[in-house]
């Protein structure tokens, strides 16, 4: 079961009927599709905090049609390896990494600041506890989960030791440093190694204990499969246009997925 601290006071929020309240009376309502919101509006940071509908959408579509399928296998093959049983996906997206870690077994909440991909993501799985909230005001209680996973999302090292149990694991991934090659090399005239080991330089508290780089092949066939690629990446918002049209105008593109994936342990 999910425990949820208050974004208010940070007391416990126990679930009456349709909404979570505190002891302070704090309530946040469950909404229709199964969510619950706990940002509050100074922590949006704007209107619309997150990746937007356009975003969500384009990367649902890219990541059910199994793209990115190696990640996802590779990370269940680590939570069944570290005998994982409660994780929390920070920073979730649209959830299609936690719907399938859930789907295998484990018990799964998920956040993210985006409404729109919460919305989406409670579509996706009715078996995730799935919440609107900031990465770094975590609206968990302390050392609730085991497990804490962060895809291509932002870390917060003091939130995630907090909410993280003694001996609890962190899986981290970003780009590897040949990651999307092709892709790259056709929106810019120079195509630059990613630093990916720039995340490590985060942690301080967190112990390394496992890195490894995940390739793996693409083969997109179509221009709306190149978009939505495209739209889940930062690259689209550091691109203009006309930098974006030849790649838009292919009709297939080959590329290389390189995933850095490292694990780290609260001691």
């Amino acid at each position: 079961m999910t425990r949820y601290r208050c974004p208010s006071c940070y007391g416990p929020l126990e679930r009456h009927g349709g909404s979570y309240r505190c002891d302070l009376k704090h309530n946040f309502d469950i909404a229709r599709k199964g969510y619950v919101n706990l940002l509050l509006a100074h922590q949006m940071g704007s209107k619309q905090p997150g990746d937007n509908k356009m975003m969500i959408a384009a990367r649902g579509e890219f990541l059910s049609a199994g793209f990115y399928q190696p990640l996802l296998d590779r990370l269940l093959q680590l939570c069944r390896q570290h005998q994982r049983q409660h994780l929390l996906d920070a920073g979730c997206g649209e959830g299609y990494y936690a719907a399938g870690v859930a789907a295998a077994g484990l018990t799964v909440a998920a956040m993210d600041i985006s409404k729109e991909a919460i919305q989406a993501a409670c579509r996706r799985s009715k078996n995730v506890a799935w919440c609107i909230a900031s990465v770094a005001n975590l609206p968990y209680l302390d050392q609730s989960f085991d497990s804490l996973l962060s895809v291509f999302c932002h870390a917060d090292e003091a939130e995630f030791i907090r909410v993280l149990q003694p001996g609890g694991l962190l899986l981290l991934v970003g780009p590897g440093q040949n990651h999307l090659p092709n892709l790259r090399a056709a929106l810019y005239d120079q195509v630059r190694p990613y630093r990916s080991a720039k995340q490590q330089e985060y942690f301080s508290h967190l112990s390394l204990i496992s890195q490894e780089s995940l390739q793996f092949q693409l083969q997109l066939d179509s221009p709306e499969q190149i978009a939505h690629l495209l739209k889940m990446t930062p690259h689209y918002w550091s691109t203009n246009p006309a930098q974006q049209q030849p790649l838009l105008q292919l009709t297939q593109l080959h590329d290389t997925a390189d995933m850095s994936i490292q694990v780290y342990r609260k001691d």
